[in-house]
C-alpha cells in the first residue's frame, strides 16, 4: 500500500506489467472493476474513491444502464433527443473506501449519463470539465461523431488534474466536483483523470479522488497506466462486449 504522491516511475511500470497480466476478462465492466480494485489497493493510503468510466452507444447499454439513463435524460428534459447512436458514459468499476463504493450499480448519479446535447453536458460540472482538460471538447457530441474523438485523443493518454477539489471551479464558476457533502466528509484533495480513445470512438477515463495533495508532474507518471487498460480491452470493445 502505498501514495500516490511518492509513487516513482519504476513502480508504475511495475504496476502495468501486474495490470497487463490481470486484465484479460470476459468483458470490458469485468476488467473496470479489476482494474479499480488493483489500483485501489496499490494506493491505499491516498484513495478516496477510483472508478473507470467507458462511453457506451445507447444500443448496446445492459437493462439497469439504459434504464437509468432513460430516467435521467427523462428528468433533465431531454428523452427525446435518446436514440440508438447516442453515447453514454457508463460506470463500468468502482472501488472506494465505504462498500457502497464497490458496486458500480448501487450509484445513485453516475451508472450511466447519456451524452445528449452539449448544453446538457455543461450542467454536469465534472463531465464538462473532464471533456475540456482531455481536448475533445463538445462538438463531437452534437453531431455524435468518434472521428472527432479518435482525432482529439489521438494515440495519447490525456490528463485532467484538480489540484484541490475543494477550492476549484470551472470557468462558469461551477465547482468542479459539484457535491461538496462528498469533498469535505472524505477529505477529498487532488482528483485525477486519465483519459484514453478506442478506434471505435469510445473514451475511457479512470477518476482518483485522493486525500492528499499530489503534484501533477507525480500524476502524469500514471498516464500509461490508461493505455495498458485500452490495449487489454480493445478486442472487447470491438466486439461489444461492455456487460456482464
Amino acid at each position: 500500500m502505498r501514495r500516490m504522491s511518492t509513487y516513482s516511475l519504476e513502480e508504475v511500470t511495475a504496476l502495468r506489467v501486474r495490470l497487463d497480466r490481470e486484465l484479460h476478462c470476459e468483458t470490458v465492466a469485468e476488467s473496470a472493476q479489476t482494474f479499480t480494485d488493483i489500483l485501489f489497493k496499490e494506493l491505499a493510503q491516498s484513495a478516496v474513491l477510483f472508478r473507470l468510466f467507458v462511453t457506451v452507444p445507447f444500443a448496446v447499454l445492459g437493462e439497469r444502464e439504459r434504464s437509468f439513463a432513460s430516467a435521467l435524460a427523462l428528468g433533465r428534459g431531454c428523452a427525446h433527443e435518446l436514440n440508438d447512436a447516442t453515447s453514454v458514459i457508463c460506470l463500468l468499476g468502482s472501488s472506494g473506501i465505504r462498500a457502497s463504493w464497490n458496486d458500480r450499480h448501487q450509484s445513485r448519479r453516475h451508472l450511466a449519463i447519456p451524452l445528449v446535447t452539449a448544453s446538457f453536458i455543461q450542467t454536469v460540472p465534472m463531465v464538462s470539465r473532464l471533456m475540456s482538460d482531455m481536448g475533445t471538447g463538445l462538438e463531437w457530441v452534437e453531431k455524435q461523431e468518434s472521428r472527432i474523438v479518435v482525432k482529439s485523443f489521438g494515440r495519447m493518454a490525456r490528463v485532467l488534474y484538480v489540484e484541490d477539489a475543494a477550492t476549484t471551479r470551472t470557468s462558469d464558476g461551477f465547482n468542479v466536483v459539484p457535491d461538496r457533502e462528498f469533498v469535505s466528509e472524505n477529505g477529498v484533495k487532488t482528483v485525477v483523470g486519465l483519459g484514453g480513445a478506442y478506434l471505435s470512438g469510445s473514451i475511457v477515463t479512470a477518476i482518483f479522488f485522493t486525500n492528499e495533495l499530489v503534484p501533477k508532474r507525480t500524476v502524469e507518471r500514471f498516464m500509461p497506466v490508461i493505455n495498458t487498460f485500452k490495449v487489454a480491452t480493445m478486442k472487447l470493445v470491438a466486439e461489444r462486449r461492455f456487460f456482464e
